[in-house]
């Protein structure tokens, strides 16, 4: 018996090992959400979600993710399936995204001007704290004890205690910043009107340097030792050294290019193209592009949207 569980444990592990990403597609133009099989190409399913969908951030842990309709605020909970799991209305200008480690969920109120930190449900408010003006993206340290926002309209990111809401610190930024990342004990934020991404200490604050983008950078992620960001107008992803912060070149992309996360696999990137229509996946070691899967009509995907099917 003992090895007969030993063997289903193994065979378990295995399974898991080999998961296959998935990707929440937030398509804002057709009120949709699509969840696509990236390794296939395949959409699973497409959920009607309506007044614009467009933030999102998946919990592959608990196979799960979080959407909001930018019209209306209103936040959708989705299963690997496509199944509702939920529906909360966080009020008119709530935007990004992020889940802790434990499932809460930190979610910001653009024109209220605050970052929220949620129960699993979305319906408790265990603390709010005051942010810059127009809060857009959110992300955690790995840890989970830092917790950042992009204040667009003030130039900065500030950072916040992820358990208490305490205010940590506040650091300037290029012009508009609006996705921030973590990576490698540093949070990095995309400058929309700079033309730049600035690199920030994740514990401090202070600033470490800058690199320089394609015009209008909107989200990055990063792979195989790459750094890797959208360029909206360009209809490029900038290609960057994450260590010496030099920029290595570019890659032609759909048009448009707005979500951007890394696979499970350390290698590739999915980066969704607005006016195409279009999720592609390249390959962060070639620089190619692996697959172009096409989506719902004005794919967003604002936020962490890809991760392991659990």
């Amino acid at each position: 018996m003992i090895r007969a569980v030993a063997a289903g444990l193994l065979i378990l592990a295995a399974m898991g090992a080999a998961a296959e990403d998935i990707a929440f597609v937030t398509a804002q133009s057709a009120n949709e959400v699509a969840i696509v099989e990236l390794d296939s190409g395949t959409v699973r399913v497409v959920v009607p979600v309506p007044d614009a969908p467009a933030p999102v951030a998946y919990d592959a842990a608990r196979g799960r993710a979080a959407v909001i309709a930018a019209e209306t605020g209103e936040l959708t909970l989705l299963d690997t399936g496509g199944a509702v799991l939920g529906q909360v209305g966080l009020g008119e200008g709530a935007f990004g995204l992020a889940f802790a480690p434990d499932g809460d969920l930190f979610a910001v109120d653009w024109y209220g001007a605050r970052l929220r930190r949620l129960d699993p449900s979305g319906q408790r408010e265990i603390w709010s704290a005051p942010t810059g003006k127009a809060p857009a993206g959110v992300a955690l340290s790995d840890d989970g004890r830092i917790v950042a926002v992009a204040d667009r309209d003030d130039d900065r990111v500030s950072g916040f205690d992820a358990a208490t809401g305490q205010a940590l610190w506040k650091a300037g930024t290029g012009s508009h910043p609006y996705a921030v990342v973590f990576h490698d004990r540093r949070f990095w934020t995309t400058d929309v009107q700079s033309r730049s991404v600035t690199v920030l200490d994740a514990a401090t604050g202070a600033r470490v340097g800058s690199v320089a983008t394609g015009d209008h950078p909107y989200g990055l992620a990063f792979a195989a030792g790459r750094g890797f960001v959208t360029d909206q107008y360009a209809g490029t992803v900038t290609v960057f050294d994450p260590v010496s912060l030099e920029t290595l070149g570019s890659i032609g992309i759909g048009d448009y290019p707005e979500g951007i996360a890394a696979l499970s696999d350390g290698r590739r990137i999915a980066v969704a193209s607005w006016d195409s229509d279009e999720l592609s996946i390249i390959d962060g070691e070639t620089l190619s592009i692996e697959r172009v899967i096409d989506v719902p009509s004005g794919p967003r995907s604002f936020g962490l949207f890809v991760g392991p099917d659990r």
